[in-house]
């Protein structure tokens, strides 16, 4: 079910994507193995190569590759650097799933770059954003509204891990789990569509076998299982190093007084110098993941791999390569389970351990550890192995490894990044006030006296408006401060003594300002730093064009909490009948209204709803689909606007258009 108007171009929509998103999964692996076939002169099996090529070219790969990827990220897109999973999940909270079309060409050759060279990261976080940007790219394309944009783009990130690991259920549901985080029927249809077409397009190339190759295995009795929520303890607290290892060395190279264009460089020639400790290092890891699952690594191996690993990982991310953290985590499970399974045959000797099993469940625990997503990382390995014996510890251990590391740092490895960025992903108010900015509420012509002026000017301003304050500006209109009714009346007893000579700029304090395209949500926090209820909104050269008030903020923040309450609203058949009504608090009432067909045409800013009925429109459903209000929007047929006000204001509203219909 994925709406009631425009299905047959969505659906077509989603099956393009999963075709694209697979056919670039081709490209882009093929891609990484002709940059490491330049590199080292193999194309794959890097650590099986390496012992043969000169050490100074096993230095120099990764730190040419890291300044290629420097170049790529100044010059072509910003969007390459890191490992890309954030930047798709703000695209799709704050965004509407916009993100730009060069981005699947970009992150294609700077990953490549990143990962043929040695780069100690993996290629499904890449293939997740290359995939999310071929979804928006084609629903912009299409001019789809902003909810089917925002599910296409979270297709083309199913069709990414779908592709990338051939494991459809476990790309479906780490779109759903971790990128949209919703699981609704409208999201879930096309992440299932992209996700079985890129899985079929990737199954013509690399055939139909697991990412990895992956021994029988088989968990020898019962009793084994809650031994899984011990290895789950030890997977939470790997994920949580790993995690904060990687912030640390972000803020690390941040303060590196380099250009940014060598910082890749030189993490890749740090790079360089662990994969000379350890071969197994260099790039993706795949043939070493094989070895783990197999259990053939000595535990001594595994142990000096559990410590570089994630350090080259975070030194690859961190100086600004370009790849995902996805494998990584998978790879640092690996090691997490095997080097379990080791201690298991120490301490009972006479016992029979599976070394690839428990391999297994820590790849899945580490994962689920790392992104909190413990759905996904079951459902992986279930497809990584089709054995349902192993599902029971896997889920064990992956539920265990998300309380400990939700218990240990709140955030996972995505929304970290986010929070550094004062996006706080799992705040809905937050979301909703990010997403409208200060030009789109701002009250323009706010109250505002030259510097000069008289306090008997400022006194009268105070009359005209109800804000409690006056802005000061300069001749030119620049801001400059702010006065409030407080300032005046301390100062009336002095400007009768002074004979009228206190002007406004003797009283002001220094304004708090935003600007047009400022976030409401890091509005909200400048009049909250500044202990204020009113904030001044100026142009790119700091002219006074508009204010915010507090109450103007909250009144966002309950619109837009009650559009997200109020979505399944619909209207009637027939000119302006009520649908729904939702009864409020104090008299207040939520209702759903088709606009009539001699309003087409209008907007909610033309018949000035609010500043003449007191009414505000909290919602729009167009063709089928529930949006956020543009006040410029032009209505059309079927168009149902969802408004709030108190009830005697909605009559007379409803009124009028009953009349215009």
């Amino acid at each position: 079910m994925l709406g009631s108007t425009g299905e047959p171009r969505f659906v077509v929509a989603a099956a393009v994507v999963g075709v694209l998103t697979g056919l670039f999964s081709i490209a882009f692996a093929e891609l990484i193995h002709g940059v490491q076939w330049l590199a080292i002169g193999a194309p794959d099996l890097a650590s099986y190569v390496l012992p043969w090529v000169p050490r100074w070219r096993v230095l120099l790969a990764p730190t040419v590759g890291g300044l290629l990827v420097g170049l790529v990220g100044r010059y072509l897109s910003s969007e390459v650097r890191g490992h890309g999973v954030p930047e798709v999940m703000e695209a799709v909270a704050l965004h509407g799933g916009r993100m730009r079309r060069r981005v699947a060409f970009t992150k294609s050759l700077a990953s490549a770059l990143t990962i043929g060279t040695g780069g100690s990261v993996g290629r499904e976080g890449p293939i997740v954003q290359i995939g999310a940007a071929v979804g928006s790219a084609s629903g912009q394309l299409l001019g789809l509204p902003a909810d089917q944009l925002r599910a296409l783009a979270a297709a083309g990130a199913a069709g990414g891990i779908a592709a990338a690991f051939n494991a459809p259920i476990a790309g479906t549901f780490f779109a759903l789990e971790v990128i949209a985080r919703n699981f609704s029927a409208r999201t879930f249809g096309p992440v299932v569509l992209c996700a079985v077409f890129s899985t079929l397009v990737s199954r013509m190339h690399f055939g139909d076998d697991p990412a990895f190759v992956v021994p029988p295995i088989q968990l020898g009795s019962p009793w084994e299982t809650p031994l899984a929520a011990v290895l789950g303890i030890f997977c939470g607290v790997v994920a949580v190093v790993f995690c904060r290892l990687l912030s640390r060395l972000e803020r690390v190279f941040v303060r590196i007084p380099l250009p940014f264009v060598l910082k890749p460089a030189l993490g890749g020639l740090l790079v360089g110098s662990l994969v000379l400790i350890s071969p197994h290092l260099y790039g993706i890891g795949y043939e070493t993941m094989d070895s783990t699952l197999a259990g053939s690594l000595p535990w001594r191996t595994l142990a000096l791999l559990l410590l570089l690993k994630p350090i080259a990982t975070s030194l690859t991310l961190a100086s600004g390569g370009s790849g995902g953290v996805f494998l990584p985590s998978l790879y640092l499970g690996g090691l997490v389970g095997g080097l379990f399974a080791a201690g298991l045959t120490a301490a009972l000797p006479a016992a029979t351990w599976s070394a690839g099993a428990w391999a297994l469940v820590g790849m899945a625990g580490v994962l689920a550890g790392t992104s909190h997503a413990p759905i996904t990382a079951v459902l992986l390995a279930f497809e990584l192995t089709h054995n349902y014996e192993v599902v029971l510890p896997v889920m064990l251990a992956s539920a265990v490894a998300t309380l400990v590391a939700r218990g240990l740092q709140r955030d996972s490895i995505y929304t970290e990044k986010l929070r550094a960025r004062g996006i706080d992903i799992d705040r809905r108010e937050d979301l909703a006030l990010r997403g409208v900015f200060a030009g789109e509420i701002m009250q323009a012509n706010p109250p505002a006296v030259r510097r000069d002026a008289p306090l008997d000017v400022v006194l009268a301003r105070f009359l005209d408006s109800d804000l409690g304050a006056v802005f000061v500006t300069d001749a030119r209109g620049h801001l400059v401060g702010q006065v409030s009714i407080h300032d005046v009346k301390a100062s009336l007893g002095e400007e009768k003594s002074l004979g009228g000579i206190v002007v406004a700029g003797d009283v002001s304090e220094t304004a708090s300002r935003a600007y047009a395209d400022t976030p409401v949500a890091d509005a909200l926090d400048l009049l909250t730093r500044a202990g204020r209820d009113l904030l001044g909104v100026v142009d790119a050269e700091g002219k006074l064009i508009g204010c915010l008030s507090l109450r103007g903020i909250m009144e966002v923040l309950a619109r837009e909490a009650l559009r997200g309450d109020y979505v399944s609203v619909s209207a009637a058949s027939g000119p302006v009948r009520d649908h729904e009504s939702l009864r409020l608090t104090s008299g207040i009432e939520v209702r759903a209204v088709e606009v009539p067909p001699a309003l087409h045409g209008s907007s909610v800013r033309t018949l000035e709803i609010r500043r003449r009925f007191g009414v505000s429109a909290i919602a729009l459903r167009r063709e089928g689909v529930d949006q956020r209000v543009d006040p410029d929007h032009p209505f059309g047929p079927g168009d149902t606007l969802v408004l709030m006000g108190e009830a005697h204001d909605l009559e007379r509203l409803l009124a009028t258009l009953r009349r215009s219909s």
